[in-house]
């Protein structure tokens, strides 16, 4: 019976080593997202005037579009050789909206941001939503009224892998989820940056389970089965991760409990032997 539950207890691991795996997607995602996003506010920001215009083409790094009231809405501009990037502006000339691409070798990206402060949204004039593509894959991120991220999406450019992330105004991963070759998994975190849950299933539906923690980040529940029925079973763990609850059950041998001591010694179980 023992050593039942100790198999289950090693899926569980797995599972929760796989499902953190998770986290590492979104937090590439980030990544990628910060370089999206910074390709169109460059652009803007660095454009100059300078126009040349025969009867057929106009050859320009600048170019300011106009109201009927000849007010810029946006300036469509380059900077240096590699970046291109259009800017929509409010009648003040606060940025709306900017689109952007930067083609410089393996560092190339693309990506759309929308800003805040204003005639839309007040605010400061930082980046809060954005959409971008790049050689790790493409995302998507909402960010907070400091401009720090507080939603992010993503996909690997092979589409092996994809996951989501809700941060707090700390930065620190709340709640999660994704899919990749190793499995698909939820996890969810505490104000102190300390994951406190975490579910998977392994990609053959072989196999699933949970993990609960306490606030210092070590297991305290463990749940787990294999997907055709045949094995589950659960650990509860004390302080020094000694497992001192386990029940179980498989097709081949039933199933049963037991208690052990701090030690690991069983002091109790059932049914008890014949």
């Amino acid at each position: 019976m023992d050593s039942q539950i100790c198999a289950l207890a090693e899926r569980v691991a797995r599972l929760e080593k796989a499902n953190r795996a998770m986290k590492v997607i979104v937090a590439v995602t980030v990544l990628a997202m910060a370089a999206m996003t910074s390709t169109p506010q460059l652009l803007a920001k660095t454009v100059k005037k300078m126009a040349a215009l025969d009867a057929e083409t106009i050859t320009t790094q600048r170019i300011n579009l106009v109201n009927g009231a000849g007010q810029i809405v946006a300036v469509l501009g380059t900077s240096g050789n590699s970046s291109a990037g259009l800017v929509f502006v409010d009648a003040l000339g606060r940025w709306l909206l900017a689109l952007g691409a930067n083609q410089t070798g393996n560092a190339s990206s693309a990506g759309l941001a929308v800003y805040d402060g204003n005639t839309i949204q007040p605010g400061h004039g930082v980046i809060r939503a954005a959409v971008g593509i790049n050689a790790q894959g493409a995302g998507l991120t909402a960010l907070d009224g400091k401009g720090n991220p507080a939603l992010v999406s993503g996909v690997s450019a092979d589409g092996t892998s994809a996951g989501s992330d809700v941060m707090d105004s700390n930065g620190y991963s709340r709640a999660g989820f994704g899919n990749a070759a190793n499995g698909s998994g939820f996890f969810a975190g505490d104000s102190n940056n300390v994951t406190r849950y975490v579910a998977g299933v392994a990609p053959d539906g072989t196999e699933a389970g949970t993990v609960t923690y306490d606030a210092t980040g070590k297991p305290q529940l463990e749940l787990g089965g294999a997907g055709d029925g045949s094995a589950n079973g659960m650990l509860a763990l004390d302080g020094t991760g000694q497992d001192r609850f386990d029940a179980g059950y498989t097709s081949a041998g039933g199933g049963g409990a037991l208690v052990k001591d701090s030690s690991g010694n069983v002091i109790w179980f059932a049914p008890p032997a014949e």
